[in-house]
């Protein structure tokens, strides 16, 4: 079988070991993600990204690597990736090239052969290429050729090429990066037109994070959009930020009981300490809650004529307000673009249970100095004409490493595609 793989994440690198043990003839387009790993280093056991199709590998050509306990991202890339994928490059094709579009070769969309299957028809993947990459490759394999080019032609290309190759099958095992809006719905209004230095997505919201750890600035109100584990990987790097007394974060979320599902699924250091900064949030709000009753006693025990001239206290408001059950439906920003402002809506039919007292109006606007979204990501957009349930595409969702057994669910992610393959062809061994 003929075999494409797109991606550079550990799991298309163990794909593409397992593949060409299987026999396979594959091409393995690992163009350049963005890698987060190193954001969840703390997550990372010893034995992370590393299997024993890969120690084996490494143990024939001579080599060895040793996982260190904390887990070192970059020397795994160093010792155990790089060789690996030299090893790959000698035996299969191994193309750095962006991967732009993936079709059937004649077949369109909803077209079916009669009295075949789609999966008579090869899958056509398009991918970018660099002429200079060409170019390079024509003057050292083959110099008469080289000779033979004019400088025109070679001035000429300057622009990156498009090339195809046909195969039996393809595994999108691309890293999901992308939060595609604040809005789970897939839009909001206003969305488009705020300043970006001020509403972040994904990675880059993370990022703003650890920048507001080390240096909060005028960033002392923020809101954060989502639940799902980037979001609890956010709210623990602004762990400090929190303790400080200026501090407010607003949490918005379409789910009842925001980071329930994070809290019994999460890896458990990250768990452990999520948990301490909610409790320590809610004790310093249930302290603020007591003083304010007790100031509120005292108050009304004054005779009147003492009331008209002493303020009632005012409740307090908790540093850590969830709006659960919500969605955030629009978002502005004032002339002087110091502020944005988002619109919030809760639908009757969706249950708010964390902070219920914020659920009676269904539209409301809060106002933070950056907005931080991390929302459910996805892979990046790729031109992908292919019907539903496409026979011979495969794809899964990658946990994030802060998900218990992240990569052990991944293999098993994997294993189950190659069951799937299996059932349309059998391994290059197999009788």
């Amino acid at each position: 079988m003929k075999l494409a793989i797109l991606g550079s994440s550990p799991i298309a690198l163990e794909a593409a070991l397992r593949f060409h043990l299987h026999g396979a003839s594959l091409t393995w387009f690992n163009f350049a993600e963005f890698e987060y790993e190193e954001s969840f280093q703390n997550n990372l056991l010893e034995n992370t990204y590393v299997s024993e199709t890969g120690l084996n590998f490494l143990k024939e050509m001579g080599k060895v690597y040793a996982p260190s306990n904390p887990h070192n991202f970059s020397a795994w890339k160093e010792h155990y990736l790089k060789p690996l994928v030299e090893f790959l490059s000698n035996e299969q094709k191994v193309r750095p090239h962006q991967v732009v579009s993936i079709s059937k070769r004649y077949l369109a969309p909803n077209e079916t052969p009669q009295n075949r299957t789609r999966f008579l028809d090869l899958f056509r993947v398009l991918f970018q290429v660099n002429p200079q990459e060409f170019i390079k490759e024509q003057e050292l394999t083959n110099p008469e050729a080289f000779e033979r080019l004019s400088q025109e032609l070679i001035d000429s290309l300057q622009t990156n090429l498009e090339m195809y190759e046909d195969f039996d099958l393809v595994l999108d095992l691309r890293r999901s990066t992308q939060v595609p809006s604040l809005s789970v719905t897939g839009r909001a209004l206003g969305e488009s037109r705020v300043s970006k230095e001020q509403l972040k997505y994904g990675f880059d919201a993370l990022a703003l994070a650890q920048q507001i750890q080390n240096d909060a600035q005028d960033m002392r109100e923020l809101a954060l959009v989502g639940s799902e584990p980037l979001a609890a990987q956010i709210i623990l790097t602004l762990g400090e930020w929190l303790k400080d007394q200026r501090s407010r974060l607003f949490i918005v979320s379409e789910e009842a009981w925001p980071f329930q599902k994070f809290l019994e699924c999460g890896e458990a250091d990250s768990v452990t300490r999520l948990n301490k900064i909610f409790d320590f949030m809610n004790a310093e709000f249930q302290e603020d809650v007591n003083e304010f009753h007790r100031k509120l006693r005292e108050w009304q025990d004054l005779d009147d004529f003492v009331q008209a001239k002493i303020q009632k206290p005012v409740e307090p408001i908790p540093r850590l307000v969830f709006f659960s059950g919500h969605n955030a439906t629009a978002v502005d920003q004032l002339i002087d673009k110091r502020r944005l402002f988002l619109t919030l809506e809760k639908p009757d039919f969706r249950e708010g249970l964390r902070q219920p007292e914020n659920n009676p109006l269904e539209l409301k606007t809060i106002g933070a100095d950056r907005i931080l979204v991390a929302n459910k990501m996805m892979k990046p957009k790729m031109d992908v004409h292919l019907g539903i349930n496409e026979v011979g595409f495969f794809e899964c969702d990658l946990n994030l490493p802060n998900i218990s057994g992240a990569w052990d669910q991944d293999l098993e992610r994997l294993k189950g595609i190659e069951y799937e393959i299996f059932k349309l062809f059998s391994p290059a061994d197999a009788h």
